[in-house]
């Protein structure tokens, strides 16, 4: 007999047991090792598994990214432009330097005013804002004239009812004319609205100035406009305006008092009496009046009633 916890073979009780959990634990071992080593062997091949498969796609590397052939060529054709916007710009630093020196000033004036390169735009817009010298200025809405561009257009239109020197909005209104009408004329219309006088007179020499008619009768609402007078006691009486389509009045009480005023927009009665060759002066009925006219048949008699 065996003696008590004794197995055959001399083996203890849990020594069999013993010996399948280390087998599992040397198994698990070298399932990990190979695992690891598959996955090493994974990751350093998928570096140009991936790319071959981008690749295969149709993508390529470009700029430290993956991109389509038309997304590499966007931003190559941005490079060329931004490069070439840069060129420029350094072109009329460049003459703006001459024009500060006597022995070369006037060959700069005439090369700032042959610049008929659209990429030069921004470098002028920028040049009008903030070049002190009016000359200059001058010079550069000059060159916007010149350049067959839409954004040459949007900068001689933002100059002429926006800029604060006087010689500059004009020299601006100047440049625009009947062609430029289906890009200007909604925008200087949609000024009208506004709510500074100054921009409403502004907006409307322009449209004088282009001869398009169909903004007759945004200019008859625009003859006479209502803006909101807001007066402050504690400031010794000084006013504010501010525009109002409807009817005001007198606000009582102790504080800041509002008035509506009606201010007669010379410009815009100039602006009518250049597009109609009529002048009705402020009268808005009698030039709404001879507008319906204008467009009713020849033989139709107004004074006939129904």
């Amino acid at each position: 007999m065996l003696p008590v916890g004794s197995e055959p073979g001399g083996r203890k009780p849990g020594h069999f047991s013993d010996e399948t959990g280390m087998a599992s634990r040397l198994r698990a071992r070298v399932v990990g090792l190979v695992m690891v080593v598959t996955a090493g062997a994974v990751a350093a091949a998928s570096p140009s598994t991936h790319s071959q498969q981008m690749e295969a796609l149709g993508y390529q590397r470009f700029d430290g990214a993956w991109r389509t052939a038309q997304e590499i060529s966007l931003i190559k054709q941005a490079k060329a432009v931004t490069a070439a916007e840069v060129a420029a710009r350094q072109q009329l630093e460049r003459l703006r330097r001459d024009l500060d020196n006597p022995d070369r000033a006037e060959q700069a004036a005439v090369a700032i005013r042959e610049l008929d390169d659209p990429l030069v735009v921004p470098a002028l817009v920028k040049a009008v804002a903030t070049d002190p010298v009016p000359r200059a200025r001058l010079l550069y809405v000059e060159a916007l004239g010149k350049i067959q561009a839409p954004a040459a257009v949007q900068a001689l239109l933002a100059l002429a009812i926006d800029h604060a020197d006087r010689e500059v909005r004009w020299q601006a209104t100047e440049k625009l004319t009947q062609a430029h009408a289906a890009q200007v004329v909604p925008p200087l219309v949609a000024a009208l609205g506004g709510p500074d006088n100054d921009r409403i007179n502004r907006a409307a020499a322009v449209l004088g100035r282009i001869g398009n008619r169909s903004a007759i009768e945004p200019l008859i609402g625009a003859l006479a406009t209502r803006h909101t007078v807001v007066t402050d006691p504690g400031s010794g009486g000084q006013t504010s305006a501010s525009f109002s389509p409807g009817s005001g009045g007198l606000s009582l009480g102790g504080g800041p008092k509002t008035r509506t005023v009606l201010a007669k927009n010379r410009q815009v009665l100039e602006a009518l009496v250049a597009l109609t060759n009529v002048n009705y002066g402020w009268d808005r009925d009698a030039w709404r009046a001879w507008l319906l006219a204008q467009q009713l048949p020849p033989e139709t008699d107004l004074r006939r009633s129904n």
